[in-house]
């Protein structure tokens, strides 16, 4: 454990203990929770930021000096809880199931403060299956009604015209194949109960059949792991998630449940069946992602509320990399008397600074509009965006705001391009959405690339632009060249008068840095 301050302020007794460390394409995240006089402290997180060189980037805390402030002065535990501006000693029950995951939260006198539920809503052959992809109406132009409607999963005459014909990669033993490979498997987990199909020739039958959602998550679980290692996020989902396409009781819902072991995803069978809408598919498997990412930390209204935003984001981003627009999320799922999808579009009325959150879904579209404007935006590369929004989620805290979280895309953008998209992010999550403001837009700063370090008076020039090398040049204050190198990326110098340092990219770009 170790002993920590906030603000340059150091409070006795207030530790951190690191729980879970991480390694992206682009740096290391030490995520720790917080201990206070030997009591576990609930919800609050430190996170510590560094560079694949080592070098601290920067620290985040969930905790601020006024709850800090506040910290009884002799703690009974067993936990402690931040509660209506006050800290409580408290006992914590959890209640885990297949569908269920609840934390009860009480004092030590009996009293229940907080009930919560932390599910999140919403030797291999390749064998040839039948899917919507990423639903039967989008990729057509068409809207749900008419001939066009769901009919208690009928209809198969005409919605098996709009599915397609694609190919899955999954496991075979002994002679047997089965609708799991790395990334999911298929399982019987909560009721209505149907087997899990080991059968191929019906992978490519009518969507009136219960193997047809078997089929789709695969499909899509799979698609979307695949194109989160084509960004070099190999490890982020390191385990074959539980998948559940007939659950919850016919329920016209879905969910994560991440207090299981692997963690699962349930869909329920409402309306339209939530799995045989790629959307539902990918936005549940976002909060998977985004759990990988900042385990424990989707605590506060905004940030549950942002981790519903990335889920749409992601489902969105999905049918745009196949060239399906929408400005809607759930277009087949979202059809019935239960509920019409949801937004991503901006509607050019809400603003940040004068909203307020009545539930963690009603302004859900104002954070995914903004990201989705910048992946958008003519000199984005849109594959670089969301590598920045996937980086973005390794710095979520308990308790970020849209605005802290926002911030968070412009420091992952300077990690990883050197703060080149810094004016498309403001135009994006600035008016009239006003999710940052000028006030609040300097992080690329913080970071600015490439630099030098100086440890015991030597200079070392540290690149990290990701697959930039540099022709450096060091001059005295004279004019003379000191030394020269070429195609390096870190260098430690010899140098140790006062000089300057011209460092040359391969593309002509010139950064000049001074040593004094």
């Amino acid at each position: 454990m170790f002993s920590i301050s906030l603000l340059g302020q150091t409070t006795p007794g207030l530790e951190t203990k690191s729980f879970f460390s991480t390694t992206s394409p682009y740096a290391n995240y030490l995520r720790s929770a917080y201990v206070y006089k030997s009591i576990p402290i609930l919800d609050h997180q430190h996170l510590v930021i560094s560079g694949l060189d080592g070098d601290r980037i920067k620290t985040k805390s969930s905790l601020n000096m006024d709850q800090v402030n506040l910290l009884p002065e002799q703690p009974l535990g067993p936990y402690l809880f931040f509660f209506s501006n006050q800290w409580f000693n408290v006992n914590v029950d959890t209640l885990i199931t297949e569908s269920i995951h609840n934390v009860l939260i009480t004092s030590i006198s009996g009293i229940l403060l907080e009930e919560r539920d932390l599910t999140s809503h919403a030797t291999d052959t390749t064998i040839s299956v039948r899917v919507f992809n990423p639903d039967p109406l989008t990729p057509n132009n068409l809207s749900y009604g008419g001939i066009y409607t769901d009919i208690s999963d009928g209809n198969g005459s005409v919605l098996d015209s709009l599915s397609i014909l694609d190919d899955i990669s999954v496991e075979v033993l002994n002679d047997t194949v089965y609708l799991r490979n790395d990334y999911i498997e298929v399982k019987d987990l909560d009721p209505p109960y149907y087997p899990i199909s080991t059968n191929p020739t019906a992978w490519k039958a009518s969507r009136e059949n219960i193997e047809f959602e078997q089929v789709m998550v695969v499909y899509h679980v799979t698609e979307q792991n695949e194109y989160l290692h084509s960004l070099g996020y190999l490890n982020l989902l390191n385990y074959a998630i539980h998948v559940d396409p007939h659950a919850l009781n016919g329920q016209d819902n879905s969910l994560f449940n991440w207090g299981t072991n692997p963690p699962r995803l349930l869909f329920g069978e409402g309306g339209v069946d939530d799995a045989e809408d790629a959307d539902v598919i990918i936005h549940e498997l976002g909060h998977a992602i985004s759990h990988a990412a900042a385990p424990n930390s989707n605590s506060g209204t905004q940030r549950s509320s942002f981790d519903e935003a990335f889920g749409d984001y992601l489902a969105e981003r999905y049918g745009r990399i196949r060239g399906i627009y929408s400005s809607r999320v759930f277009d087949w799922d979202g059809n019935n008397t239960f509920w019409d999808g949801r937004s991503v579009s901006y509607d050019g009325v809400k603003n940040y600074n004068t909203i307020v959150f009545g539930s963690i879904y009603q302004h859900t579209d104002l954070m995914s509009s903004a990201m989705l404007e910048f992946s958008d935006a003519s000199s984005v590369v849109d594959s670089i965006a969301d590598k920045i929004v996937l980086e973005t989620l390794y710095q979520l805290m308990p308790f970020d705001s849209f605005r802290s979280i926002a911030i968070g895309f412009i420091s992952s953008d300077s990690l990883i391009t050197g703060g080149q998209n810094y004016g498309e992010i403001v135009t994006a999550f600035g008016p009239p959405k006003n999710i940052l403001q000028p006030s609040s837009t300097s992080e690329h700063i913080k970071i600015k690339l490439p630099h030098l370090t100086c440890n015991n008076g030597r200079y070392t020039f540290r690149g990290h632009l990701p697959g930039a090398y540099y022709e450096i040049v060091v001059y005295s204050l004279s004019g003379q060249v000191l030394e020269r190198y070429t195609h390096v990326k870190d260098q430690e110098l010899s140098t140790t008068v006062p000089a300057i340092l011209k460092a040359t990219q391969r593309d002509g770009k010139i950064t000049v840095l001074k040593m004094l």
